[in-house]
């Protein structure tokens, strides 16, 4: 089975386009049936697989994606999630602007170290409590996706997804910190000035009522501690589970390390629910739906994504060949180009794949990679992992902060309301970025 067409990206297409103009269209119809659209589109998937292909190839197309991608991707975020739920962290409110673009900066800092999903998990919810008067708080939001949940994630190969892939494929573990470390806290340090001038401005605005019901503020408290240890143990799980070796099952390879993985995280999900008290979670607001409204849009997305990925892994041989003519004139990679198309590409696409494509294409050896072509892997680096922000769907953890803050009374913007403020605010960053590539 190959892909070679690019028509065959309208299903993944049709369920973007769906998030984006259903909600505004039609909105009670969104509401009743929005995890239902992305089995629309992968019924017509499959439907169009069965009949250029035959029926093994519609197996195999939601076997490989499923079993080697999916679970494990489900598994790691549910996990994380599950067990920041049972981390109860409350502050005095009435802090302000300084207290919450500190906050921000110590969430940027720590995504480096424990993940973006995990960092993002742990501390929406103690960021929206210590906002709760306020009236003004999209922004929060926003501001919390950009710098948590995507950008302070290019610290290592714990925070991001695609740095990960590069350390598996022999870049140092600290190769990252000590060449981003420029443009990773020059960034955040931009956007945290950006966040306190906007917050500033909003909490003179609502500063009265926001005061009126601090009386009884309560003072810091922090419950479910245990779960912090869990949360390390997560992120020692990801790291060790990495050897080679599998069993073959109707053709398709399973890895014993990620098979490994997924029942170490599974346990851990279940010791998180086991020890932590159900009146901590209650106090988190926490349910099950965020996770599945996740679950529900990322299999559409895992499985129509596939003949996109493949038509990129055929390169200058594939349909997309203009595009990878103007990223290496002459065969000579410019590293600008690389970083826009690698970055846009990432915030439609999984940012993973699109970092080991470009991983493989501009060279495939890390040694070469991080000396004469370093370059290129500080763009492509930097780029799948900060243009995550760029969309809801560009990084795991911003479907999951936008569930979670609705849950808070936020008003979440939608998908194209999300990139009005994404692209309004970062694309001129970028532009900067690029510059000094």
């Amino acid at each position: 089975m190959e892909f070679t067409s690019p028509l065959w990206a309208i299903p993944f297409l049709g369920i973007i386009l769906s998030m984006s103009f259903l909600p505004l269209l039609a909105p009670t119809f969104w509401n009743k049936h929005a995890g239902k659209v992305p089995f629309f589109w992968v019924f017509t998937y499959l439907l169009l697989v069965g009949i250029n292909f035959g029926l093994r190839a519609v197996v195999e197309t939601v076997v490989e994606p499923i079993v080697v991608d999916y679970i494990p991707f489900i598994i790691l975020i549910s996990t994380l999630y599950i067990v920041s739920g049972g981390i109860f962290v409350d502050f005095p409110r009435g802090y302000g602007p300084v207290f919450n673009t500190l906050f921000l900066f110590f969430g940027g800092v720590i995504a480096g170290w424990i993940g973006t999903t995990g960092a993002a998990m742990l501390l929406i919810r103690p960021f929206l409590r210590a906002n709760a008067n306020r009236k003004y708080k999209t922004h929060l939001m926003i501001f919390f996706i950009f710098l948590v949940a995507n950008i302070g994630g290019a610290a290592t190969p714990l925070g991001d997804p695609p740095l990960f892939i590069g350390f598996l494929k022999g870049i140092d573990f600290f190769w990252f910190i000590q060449n981003l470390y420029p443009v990773l806290f020059s960034t955040v340090f931009g956007l945290c000035l950006l966040f306190f001038v906007i917050d500033s401005i909003l909490f003179r605005l609502d500063k009265d009522a926001f005061f009126e019901e601090d009386n009884d503020a309560p003072s810091f408290v922090m419950r479910g501690k245990w779960n912090l240890l869990l949360i390390a143990l997560v992120s020692v799980v990801v790291v060790l589970c990495n050897f080679e070796g599998g069993i073959t099952v109707f053709g398709e390879t399973f890895n014993y390390a990620s098979m490994l993985r997924n029942l170490l995280l599974i346990t851990i999900s279940l010791i998180s629910i086991k020890v932590t008290a159900p009146t901590i979670r209650q106090k988190n607001n926490f349910t099950f739906l965020p996770i599945r409204e996740i679950a529900e849009l990322f299999a559409g997305i895992f499985i129509t994504v596939t003949p996109i990925i493949a038509i990129l892994h055929q390169g200058v041989d594939g349909e997309f060949r203009a595009v990878f003519d103007w990223i290496a004139p002459a065969g000579n990679f410019v590293a600008a180009r690389c970083f826009w198309v690698s970055g846009l590409l990432s915030s439609i696409l999984d940012n993973a794949p699109t970092f080991l494509i470009f991983f493989h294409l501009t060279s495939g050896d890390a040694e070469t990679l991080m000396t004469v072509k370093s370059y290129i892997l500080k763009a492509i680096s930097i780029s799948t992992v900060f243009m995550g922000a760029l969309t809801y769907i560009g990084n795991a953890p911003n479907l999951m902060v936008k569930s979670v803050s609705s849950h808070y009374g936020i008003k979440t913007p939608s998908f194209l309301e999300y990139m009005a403020w994404s692209f309004a605010i970062l694309l001129p960053v970028f532009f900067i970025i690029s510059w000094f590539l």
